[in-house]
């Protein structure tokens, strides 16, 4: 392999689909995640990377009188993280196009999607192919509805 072949990921591409727009609490997430590449590789492993976030925000007045002031303070927290391989191990040659179907139960005990005014829960997903010694190919970032 050249050199600078180790700083580039491989030329590939991968996409996560789910079979439907929105998920509740109880049940398990399914889709297909898209693999194609123009270039000849040995993948190490095939995952869905799935994170809950929180963002909170906070307003409170201090003071009184003239001297009366609002504070406000905002925090994010990550409520989960977690990898789930799609696919082992794999030579992946130029002109590879193949789906892997995959089911993923959801975390128990992660509240659902939420917007609000000061609160917000998001689900966030993304597929990833890693390959040793030359950064990972990974496919967008998209959020995930998540219904109680």
């Amino acid at each position: 392999m050249g050199l600078l072949k180790r700083f580039k990921a491989p030329k590939a591409t991968i996409s996560v689909t789910l079979d439907k727009q929105a998920f509740n609490l109880n049940e398990t997430m399914t889709g297909k995640f898209s693999v194609s590449s123009s270039e000849e590789f040995d993948a190490d492993e095939s995952r869905i990377e799935l994170w809950v976030t929180e963002w909170t925000k906070a307003t409170e007045k201090k003071g009184s009188g003239s001297e009366e002031r609002t504070v406000t303070a905002e925090q994010n927290a990550k409520l989960h993280e977690g990898k789930i391989a799609v696919a082992g191990r794999m030579h992946i040659t130029e002109g590879f196009n193949q789906q892997f179907p995959f089911s993923i139960p959801l975390p128990s005990g992660i509240p659902p999607t939420y917007r609000g005014h000061n609160a917000r829960n998001t689900w966030r997903m993304k597929g990833v192919m890693a390959v040793k010694g030359r950064p990972d190919v990974t496919s967008h970032i998209m959020e995930v509805q998540i219904n109680p």
